[in-house]
């Protein structure tokens, strides 16, 4: 299928279920934040976090719109996407866009992330993010 850009649903969502599969074909689901980042969308993670670990041995993903929780919203299409991760300037620009979409609201919990960066288990890891090309 040809890959779409943009999608008013999902550029629109607060947070999005993204859906990563394990080896066995296991989905799992992570609300996230997301915005539109070139052609497709991205969002942060850290870089050995499971999703990380997942995107290794497969790109395949899907995206949903949901509540914080993960809750999906109700008529919400589930999108499949090809994800990658990007790390290091990559990373830093999809970074940015989240900052850009999200506003004052990041730049709060930037300051958590700041901390945990420099005292926690991340701490002199390498930035990480995901970029999704909607491909449905």
């Amino acid at each position: 299928m040809t890959p779409q850009a943009h999608n008013p649903e999902i550029d629109n969502a607060k947070y999005v279920s993204f859906v990563s599969f394990r080896k066995s074909g296991q989905a799992v689901a992570t609300p996230v934040w997301i915005a539109p980042f070139e052609d497709g969308y991205g969002f942060t993670i850290e870089s050995t976090s499971g999703k990380a670990k997942r995107l290794a041995h497969t790109s395949r993903a899907t995206i949903q719109a949901c509540s914080i929780k993960g809750v999906i919203t109700p008529g919400a299409t589930v999108y499949n996407c090809e994800a990658s991760l990007v790390m290091h300037k990559r990373a830093e620009e999809v970074r940015d866009a989240i900052a850009r979409k999200y506003g004052l609201t990041y730049k709060v919990f930037s300051i958590s992330l700041w901390f945990k960066d420099r005292f926690g288990k991340s701490k002199g890891l390498p930035e990480a993010a995901v970029i999704l090309k909607i491909t449905q």
